[in-house]
């Protein structure tokens, strides 16, 4: 077949399809202009989940009257003026770069005004026919875009689109990023005419996660932050308590947009190692500031992703950053007490269901006696040892509860410590240190060479060596068979069923000691700790809480990634009590 060029109107719907995946993605670009305009007040519509209207109208400088014409024409733009620009963006995008794409599978309206013109001007599109051009119209300074019957001329696209709730969900979605960044604007988000968000402008990032998520969840959220000349990080993360089952609350910004990506990922999750369960995530916003020449964000067309000129460099700031965060912020602070509302009265006490965020919320029983609660010292209160932590202050312990829980008090809270859990994690971190010390990392020669059987694995050579590196000697009998001639000594002192192990860690993208000496210490580090029910004497109680501050690096999860040291703040208890 010859060669031959495509009709223009072609080529634009072609071109359309890089920038309008789904109403989301036009949301995206209408709300980018936005910004880039300055404005500070952005009142967005969505009907029937983008597919029959999109309107977006902004405060923002508006649009010249001359510059009216160019607005949608194909890589026309008042941001952009050399090649350099390219690599120093300072902005979102430019005004006109998606109206273009957007006007030719949409019916798209524009009306914009600048603060000193007298009458504001309005154009229509039509696909490729612009049916409206100058005409004026009353209104405030700014501009409103309005995308309707998105893909009417294209039905292709329109028939692979979701349904009018799951598009909402994706425009939702992108809002909530938006929103969450750019917490000093006012934003009203509309459903079917209907308003879901109306958010004020706020001086700081908790009052606009409480207004979207309709939760305080300050306690459990903490700062992070590092600076270096070329980038910066800014945010928050949430302590062990705050977890969920999905990633959405795992929101990552680079200059200003909300982005995906897998190494920035793979850091966070890093660092929550030994602290959430697989399969959970932490609720996190990680704000990146990079200078231009560090990071490309023209490696995807919707700028969903980007580049970074030194992804290790990157990982270590993000994994660093985050788990001194958690070292910093051991304990978790826990809302047990939802007041009076839902409380139960019985002739033990109160009965308060849980509002910590877990999967399964549990009931919490107050109540305590002289019979449950105990010391071993008969000290006056007022004469009771008074100890010192950087992150709680001053404490005393009081006692033991149930046999099973330390009970500590500071000015300002009551402590309660799960005996066995933290006596587990001791045990576990000195095991972890032993190995990091080297102790135990010696090969030792086996009495019987071990096969052990496999399924056909993919690069299994490269798998034998990463083994060999960590004090194994083994090698490929057959296509799948392999033979241990020696393996380090701590399996001479932690037995394990070395086949099984085999054919677990084989399967690991990458094989480490992490990997492999976890779940053995975990089980060890609980066979040999401290029991639930065991009484302890206070010298033991004591012992056992100063050990866990020095002890454990970083926050107060027992092997299982459960909290086990609580905090409840006396400003709660007060509460109970009408104080």
């Amino acid at each position: 077949m010859a060669i031959h060029r495509l009709p223009e109107y072609l080529i634009n719907r072609l071109k359309a399809g890089e920038i309008v995946e789904r109403p989301a993605s036009l949301l995206k670009e209408l709300l980018e202009n936005s910004l880039d305009a300055w404005a500070d007040e952005i009142i967005i519509t969505i009907n029937d989940g983008g597919k029959n209207l999109i309107s977006v109208q902004d405060n923002g400088t508006g649009i010249e009257l001359s510059d009216m014409d160019l607005l949608f024409e194909r890589y026309a733009t008042s941001k952009i003026n050399g090649e350099q620009d390219l690599y120093n963006l300072q902005s979102y995008g430019f005004r006109g770069e998606a109206l273009a794409s957007i006007a030719e599978v949409s019916k798209t309206s524009v009306i914009s005004k600048t603060t000193y013109a007298e009458i504001g001007s309005k154009l229509t599109k039509v696909g490729s026919e612009l049916i409206l051009k100058h005409q004026p119209v009353g209104f405030e300074h700014g501009t409103i875009v309005t995308v309707e019957d998105l893909f009417y001329n294209v039905p292709a696209r329109l028939k692979f689109l979701k349904s009018s709730q799951t598009e909402f969900f994706y425009c939702y979605n992108y809002f909530v990023d938006v929103a969450l960044y750019h917490h000093d604007k006012h934003f009203v988000f509309k459903k079917n005419e209907k308003i879901v968000f109306d958010l004020p402008p706020t001086d700081d990032i908790f009052t606009r996660i409480q207004d979207v998520f309709k939760k305080d969840r300050s306690a459990n959220l903490k700062d992070i932050t590092y600076q270096d000349e070329n980038i910066s990080l800014t945010g928050l993360v949430s302590d062990a308590q705050l977890r969920f089952w999905s990633a959405e609350h795992t929101r990552i910004y680079v200059n200003s947009r909300p982005i995906q990506d897998k190494i920035i990922k793979k850091a966070l999750m890093d660092a929550y190692h030994r602290q959430i369960s697989p399969g959970e995530y932490p609720f996190a916003l990680l704000m990146i500031e990079s200078t231009p020449g560090m990071v490309d964000v023209n490696v995807h067309p919707r700028k969903l992703e980007v580049k970074f000129a030194d992804p290790g460099k990157m990982y270590d700031i993000i994994f660093h950053t985050v788990q001194k965060t958690l070292g910093e912020n051991k304990v978790a602070s826990v809302w047990i007490w939802q007041i009076w509302e839902g409380a139960e009265r019985s002739e033990k006490g109160f009965s308060f269901q849980s509002s910590t965020i877990n999967p399964q919320p549990s009931t919490f029983n107050f109540q305590l006696s002289t019979d449950v609660l105990q010391t071993s010292r008969n000290f006056d209160h007022d004469e009771t040892p008074e100890f010192r932590n950087q992150e709680i202050g001053n404490y005393k312990i009081v006692g033991q509860a149930w046999n099973s829980y330390i009970v500590l008090q500071s000015d300002e809270a009551i402590y309660y410590i799960d005996q066995h859990a933290l006596a587990e994690r001791i045990a576990f971190e000195k095991m972890k240190r032993n190995i990091a010390d080297k102790t135990g990392l010696k090969s030792e020669v086996v009495l019987q060479p071990i096969t052990v059987e496999m399924h056909s694995i993919p690069n299994i050579q490269d798998k034998i060596d990463q083994l060999n590196a960590l004090w194994f000697d083994c090698g490929l009998l057959s296509e799948n068979k392999i033979v241990i001639y020696a393996i380090p000594q701590i399996f001479m002192i932690y037995k394990v069923d070395i086949e099984e192990l085999f054919n677990h860690i084989l399967y690991l993208p990458q094989i480490s000691y992490d990997h492999i000496l976890d779940k053995i210490f975990a089980s060890k580090a609980c066979k040999i700790s401290i029991k639930a029910g065991d009484k302890l004497s206070y010298q033991e109680m004591q012992h056992l809480v100063q050990e866990g501050f020095t002890a454990i690096p970083w926050m107060f999860v027992c092997q299982h990634w459960r909290s086990f040291f609580v905090k409840i703040d006396k400003k709660d208890v007060d509460k109970l009590f009408d104080r």
